[in-house]
């Protein structure tokens, strides 16, 4: 039978809001984590991952090209596209622009609460949700607080069998968050990880999600916080 291998397909580096740069994000990922595959998924940008992939390449890592879209409906993570997809679409616009690139979208964070974050996270909107042609759905999502909203994803997919892939990511903004929750797939490439997307045979795996870790991205959180508002500010005034 055919081994399970882990990939953290939600992660963050400096090109956005994470606290590290793509070298340093990627060679964490490679040398202290058994992961086969990381996904780097910025806000709104690619650069990070575009950087991220030649740095994976020199090592025993696969490396996916990612980004999270700020939609008007909430945040969506897309895998396996090759340029940045625009922000400020609707969720249906915005999974239709990364399957016409060829690429995975999903659900992030599904059901966060609206005083994490008022802009741009879903808000447990579920006629957004059955209404979009999601290939997947983040079912569990380590960043703090959100145990609820992870809880309220599950019963979601529950309801719908069958017509969803489940993940699970990190959403890591500091190294020792990465790999903190992992989707487990059978295979050890990038290519096995996106066919057990395709035909939905995705576990998630959160045995990492320590107390310890979790207390330590917490206490990193206004900073990160801080800084993705900064940018935030800096988009709008920029339109």
């Amino acid at each position: 039978m055919t081994d399970w291998a882990s990939a953290d397909i939600h992660v963050h580096t400096m090109a956005s809001d994470g606290l590290y740069t793509p070298r340093q994000v990627v060679e964490w990922a490679a040398e202290r984590t058994d992961l086969a595959v990381i996904a780097i998924t910025d806000h709104d940008t690619m650069d990070g991952a575009y950087e991220a992939a030649e740095i994976a390449a020199q090592l025993p890592i696969e490396l996916v090209l990612g980004q999270e879209i700020s939609s008007t409906d909430g945040h969506v993570l897309a895998l396996w596209i090759r340029e940045p997809v625009p922000a400020g679409m609707s969720a249906f616009e915005t999974v239709a622009a990364v399957h016409e690139q060829g690429g995975i979208a999903i659900a992030a964070h599904p059901f966060a609460p609206k005083w994490w974050a008022k802009h741009g996270l879903c808000r447990g909107d579920e006629s957004v949700y059955d209404a979009v042609p999601f290939d997947a759905f983040e079912i569990h999502n380590a960043t703090p607080l959100l145990f609820h909203a992870n809880l309220r994803a599950r019963r979601y997919t529950r309801r719908c069998p069958g017509r969803f892939a489940i993940t699970g990511g990190s959403d890591a903004h500091i190294l020792s968050a990465i790999g903190a929750t992992r989707t487990l797939f059978r295979g050890t490439t990038a290519a096995d990880l996106r066919r057990a997307i395709e035909e939905k045979e995705t576990r998630v795996d959160n045995t990492l999600f320590w107390l310890t870790r979790n207390a330590r991205y917490l206490a990193h959180m206004p900073r990160i916080v801080k800084r993705e508002r900064e940018e935030k500010r800096a988009a709008d005034s920029g339109r």
